[in-house]
């Protein structure tokens, strides 16, 4: 038995993670657009439109409200960034990511975030298929982070248990102060 704190790897061997229908059903949401689609038999994603990694979601054109699950690896920043871009030309994002805190990724999308929803306890996903049941805990909690005015009324009314913050609103950059 190991005792104490347990090493967790800060970068996952696959950045492959299939967010299951329950999360969607407690969003209440349906989108324009999912930009890190697997593909059809792989998701849940309530989406009209699907970007694939063959059509490469980075640069193609965003319409609406997108749903963003992106590769759990470096680069994860160049999503986030897209979204608050895509937010501010009038569209709306969330996103599901890995709840790094600590990282310059997690607090540069937190400076440019309507709200952030961290959920209580792990979201389990699934590994590979929609098919294959959700195997597992992964080695760190989720946030889900909204751009835009949409987004924010959808993670505020969710069924997510969890905390939601909106850091447009009562939150002080300490970087900035610096």
């Amino acid at each position: 038995m190991t005792k104490g704190f347990v090493h967790e790897k800060s970068v996952s061997d696959s950045v492959e993670w299939f967010t299951p229908a329950w999360l969607f059903d407690a969003l209440g949401a349906e989108f324009d657009l999912d930009v890190c689609s697997p593909g059809a038999h792989k998701t849940w994603v309530p989406a009209d439109n699907a970007l694939t990694p063959q059509e490469d979601g980075l640069t193609s054109p965003w319409i609406g409200k997108v749903w963003c699950n992106p590769p759990y690896g470096r680069g994860i920043h160049r999503w986030l960034d897209r979204c608050a871009d895509h937010a501010a030309t009038g569209g709306a994002a969330i996103a599901l990511v890995p709840n790094r805190t600590d990282t310059a990724w997690f607090q540069d999308a937190a400076d440019r975030a309507n709200a952030i929803l961290f959920p209580s306890g792990r979201i389990r996903f699934h590994p590979g298929d929609k098919h294959t049941p959700a195997t597992g805990s992964p080695g760190t909690g989720s946030a889900l982070i909204g751009y835009g005015d949409w987004a924010v009324n959808i993670l505020r009314r969710s069924h997510i248990p969890g905390f939601i913050t909106t850091p447009r609103n009562g939150y002080y950059n300490l970087k900035a102060a610096a």
